[in-house]
């Protein structure tokens, strides 16, 4: 269609289309997004004018915008709505002057492979804008959980990093160690193994996100870590600890499909003043029961042990293995009754 493009028919059509879009008046979307997305089309076009098929740089306001409306949490369907809207309406107004001037087909076609070719480089750019600002802001988001962590494990300066990070810290947690043996892959050593090692990682991570929620806080590596589970205080019953979700046989089952391997954890619940001491507890418990084979699967720390008795040893003789039950669990049944892990 280069050919047709000397024709000022097409032309005309694409100026005029180019100062459509400069004009607010005729889109109703969200003002602010509305009106820069318009104006990011009609500069695009502008350039794309003499040939739509080169290539064109993402506009400069429009990646700007988009970091902006990511940061302020506009979602990225507003923006893509917007753009999409624009695009009806300048396809409209295409027709109506392809109508009134009784311009040749190959004008319309023209206009419209412009306007495409500028819609496809403002919300690709649009997109790209928004997963980049995610990725920040997943990376800030992981680095102030990981230094969280850190905090309540070594029980000093978390109200300080709380109110510098704006976590929330809660007045309990479930503590968690979890063992994650090597993947088959991991064993065939050189680069390959670290790679399947940090694929076994993510899919262990995405594993607990869905049933733990976003607040929980893990501080892993390819062989396992700690996870913190924040627990609430239900008004609205006894006063025992709650939470949306909590380690059990069945989280841990998922976290074994993910990782394709067989993974031990224990699993003890305190303040979280109590969290350095569960924390260094959970763990002594779980490497002695894998040094003394063990099978794999979820083991909960009693805590009804007497004092003479509550030391790494007593703890470990009197861990119960939770099994993995046969039946869905009741749906209706509370977080944190007895028996839960």
């Amino acid at each position: 269609m280069v050919g047709s493009r000397a024709d000022s028919g097409s032309t005309d059509l694409e100026t005029e289309l180019v100062a459509h879009l400069r004009r607010p008046d005729r889109f109703g979307g969200t003002a602010e997004v509305g009106t820069t997305v318009r104006r990011c089309l009609a500069d695009i076009a502008e350039v794309l004018a003499p040939e739509p098929a080169a290539p064109a740089a993402a506009p400069p306001a429009v990646v700007t915008a988009a970091v902006r409306w990511a940061r302020e949490g506009v979602a990225l369907e507003t923006v893509l709505t917007a753009c999409h809207e624009c695009a009806r309406d300048a396809l409209e107004f295409l027709a109506e002057r392809i109508a009134a001037a009784a311009l040749r087909a190959e004008a319309m076609v023209d206009g419209a492979r412009l306007l495409v070719r500028a819609v496809e480089v403002v919300s690709t750019a649009a997109a790209a804008a928004y997963l980049d600002e995610h990725r920040v802001v997943a990376r800030e988001h992981q680095t102030s959980a990981q230094t969280m962590v850190a905090a309540l494990l070594s029980g000093h300066g978390v109200a300080a990093l709380a109110k510098r990070s704006g976590l929330r810290v809660a007045p309990a947690y479930q503590v968690v160690a979890l063992a994650l043996p090597p993947h088959a892959e991991e064993r065939a050593g050189g680069l390959e193994a670290v790679s399947a090692a940090r694929r076994k990682l993510r899919r262990v991570q995405a594993a607990l996100g869905t049933p733990l929620g976003s607040r929980s806080l893990s501080l892993l590596r390819a062989d396992g870590g700690t996870v913190l589970i924040p627990l609430e205080t239900d008004r609205s019953g006894p006063g025992g600890p709650t939470a949306a979700g909590l380690m059990s046989a069945e989280v841990l089952q998922l976290v074994a499909e993910a990782a394709e391997v067989r993974p031990m954890a224990t699993v003890a619940a305190g303040t979280t003043a109590e969290v350095p001491e569960l924390a260094g507890r959970t763990h002594d418990v779980l490497d002695r029961l894998r040094t003394s084979g063990h099978p794999p699967g979820l083991y909960r720390i009693t805590d009804d042990a007497t004092a003479e008795q509550d030391d790494a040893v007593a703890d470990a003789l009197r861990v119960h293995r939770l099994p993995r039950p046969v039946a869905a669990p009741d749906p209706r049944a509370r977080p944190g009754t007895p028996g839960a892990a």
